[in-house]
């Protein structure tokens, strides 16, 4: 438990999430990029705003609303784009994850805080003009994405997150992201990154599967713990 963490006493870490929940997300992750390709939308040349604009669009007003036995998402009660939420000492509240996915988790309405019960992601172009070093992997940099989620910034009452990359250039997640994260100077910033393992497989030519990689955190929460390791899901999309 922490006092003073949040406004109010709250127990920290929140309860993992149960896995399945982070496999439907990344399932609807696939069928939002399905049905943004069938509206039209240009996904190859869209900024990064833009995709992730429409995957908000997508989840509130088509994904959220259906009523889909295949993809049961009931433990989401909204997807939000850049809110802005407090850090893990609660020094900086104007941080922005690209993507909240705030869940329905009613009984711990009491000892949780809800603004920070979610799933946490990020969200990052890869290709050539977004190199894995400069953006997904950066470290001390203001384009830090992996980085966010080892050093507080967000996800830090959580045990779980996910980057979402927006895939191009023939960027490939087995090969590039394993390479990056194997470079020392990353791994000492990326809190010692895990091997990386394929969760999911890929199931269609636009996604590259879902993987995983665990990294020991680089802060204490309030009361003095240091803050347990966090896993972080890797979803990987071809725009």
């Amino acid at each position: 438990m922490s006092a003073g963490f949040f406004t109010g006493t709250y127990h920290v870490p929140h309860p993992r999430l149960n896995v399945r929940w982070i496999g439907a997300v990344h399932l609807a992750l696939v069928r939002a990029f399905e049905l943004i390709r069938a509206d039209g939308f240009d996904l190859t040349n869209a900024s990064e705003d833009g995709i992730t604009f429409k995957l908000e669009q997508t989840f509130e007003n088509r994904l959220l609303p259906a009523d889909d036995e295949d993809l049961d998402l009931s433990f989401i009660r909204s997807v939000t784009r850049e809110s802005a939420l407090a850090n893990h000492d609660e020094s900086s509240i104007g941080r922005k994850p690209d993507l909240v996915f705030r869940l329905n988790r009613r009984e711990l309405s009491h000892t949780h805080d809800r603004l920070q019960d979610c799933l946490f992601a990020e969200c990052k172009p890869v290709d050539r003009q977004h190199s894995l070093r400069d953006h997904y992997c950066a470290v001390g940099k203001k384009t830090s994405g992996i980085e966010r989620f080892v050093c507080g910034a967000y996800a830090s009452a959580m045990e779980q997150a996910l980057m979402i990359a927006y895939v191009r250039d023939g960027v490939q997640i087995t090969h590039h992201l394993a390479e990056s994260l194997a470079v020392q100077k990353t791994r000492a910033g990326l809190g010692e990154p895990s091997t990386l393992l394929c969760v999911i497989a890929a199931t269609d030519q636009y996604c590259q599967g879902l993987h995983l990689t665990t990294h020991q955190r680089l802060y204490s929460w309030s009361d003095g713990r240091p803050a347990t390791p966090i896993d972080i899901y890797h979803s990987w999309h071809l725009c």
